[in-house]
């Protein structure tokens, strides 16, 4: 588990074209759930993280259109994936603690959903984790189809905590 966490961390240091194609590769078989929806990671900035949601018939709702769970899967994919940007894949542990959406307006065509890493103050959030053990995170991720148009913003809260003060019953 720890050489999978420190390859992601590896990959996401270094985003170019060909370390975006492996991180994808690798996130398909770490996150399983979302490997059928072809998600795909297109910008993994100190600034944002970008990725893709195709507009095709597995990601569909009845209607046709892009379904609301897979428009809050990519949220909260793109949001998770700020933080492992921010913070790293094999020092921190991630747990989503709370998810919420407003749909704004059907996605019928391909989306994006971004994640401004503006949002995230470090050094702020390691002085707290330093102190308390575990911080939760409020982060927005906008999804926009290929026009622009905002059709969901999806609102996640995450609970970080370091790997080494993680407790499991055995």
């Amino acid at each position: 588990m720890k050489f999978a966490f420190n390859l992601i961390d590896k990959l996401m240091a270094n985003p170019t074209k060909t370390n975006l194609m492996a991180l994808n590769k690798v996130l398909m078989v770490g996150i399983p759930f979302n490997a059928p929806h072809g998600f795909k990671i297109k910008e993994l900035s100190e600034e944002k993280v970008l990725i893709f949601l195709p507009n095709r018939k597995l990601n569909h709702n009845h209607l046709g259109g892009v379904h609301a769970c897979a428009m809050a899967t990519v949220g909260e994919f793109c949001a998770g994936m700020s933080l492992l940007k921010s913070f790293g894949a094999s020092k921190y542990r991630l747990i989503l603690s709370e998810l919420n959406v407003k749909y704004t307006y059907q996605g019928r065509c391909d989306l994006e959903g971004s994640c401004s890493l503006t949002q995230i103050d470090k050094e702020s959030i390691k002085k707290i984790l330093e102190a308390e053990g575990k911080y939760l995170q409020k982060l927005d991720t906008i999804l926009t189809d290929k026009n622009g148009k905002e059709v969901a913003i999806v609102t996640t809260t995450w609970q970080l905590k370091e790997w080494d003060k993680v407790k499991t019953k055995g």
